[in-house]
């Protein structure tokens, strides 16, 4: 009985010992990272954030915090790694928009759509100026940028900056010197409907502030 226990027990060791033998030594290496949904950020920084590098041990790479990793790079709104055997590493990278950005001494902060100023560099296009704001003001570049998505594509076109000296003052300023006053971030759909509308009367400033009684004035 006790040479059959201690068969059982060696049998029980040899197959935890297998088990565990991939773990330090590498059975299955990482031959190939690749990286999909990188447009602003380099795949070479990606590949270096993850801290996976090619003949490392496939079973070791941690996916979850090679994703923080990814996801804590300025332009990454979030990351997913995923192991693939025999011996590759995805990683899919999922960027932010820069919906605003505002000037400042030390250059253009790109701001994104939950109004978090997120890097300092040139305005990708569609980007649009936010003006006569003193500091980064997170809810109040929130509340501006679901302004300016909430806008449709004709007039959002025509937007080269919003000035926003408060939450309840904003206003579009158009590529021909019209103004939109928009009011507070709120009722952003019907507000966009009555200013595209009202754009088509004579006038230099639309205020849609109220997009039920809107007034045009030269």
């Amino acid at each position: 009985m006790r040479g059959r226990v201690s068969w059982i027990a060696g049998g029980l060791t040899l197959i935890v010992c297998l088990g565990l033998l991939p773990w330090f030594i590498p059975v299955v290496k990482v031959g190939e990272i690749t990286v999909t949904g990188a447009q602003q950020t380099a795949e070479g920084d990606v590949v270096a954030a993850t801290g996976v590098v090619p003949g490392a041990n496939m079973v070791r790479v941690d996916a979850g915090r090679a994703a923080r990793n990814v996801a804590a790079l300025p332009w990454v709104e979030r990351a997913h790694v995923e192991r693939h055997l025999p011996g590759t590493v995805s990683v899919e990278v999922t960027e932010r928009a820069a919906v605003l950005y505002a000037a400042r001494s030390d250059g253009n902060h790109l701001i994104d759509a939950s109004g978090v100023p997120f890097i300092i560099g040139a305005p990708p296009v569609g980007a649009v100026e936010i003006t006569d704001t003193r500091e980064d003001d997170r809810e109040l570049f929130a509340g501006v940028a679901a302004v300016v998505e909430s806008l449709d594509e004709p007039l959002r076109a025509q937007v080269t900056r919003v000035r926003a000296p408060g939450p309840y003052e904003i206003a579009l300023i158009l590529l021909d010197g019209r103004e939109v006053y928009w009011g507070a971030p709120e009722n952003n759909h019907d507000k966009s409907r009555a200013a595209s509308a009202a754009l088509s009367r004579e006038g230099r400033v639309y205020n849609v502030s109220d997009p039920v009684q809107v007034t045009v004035r030269q």
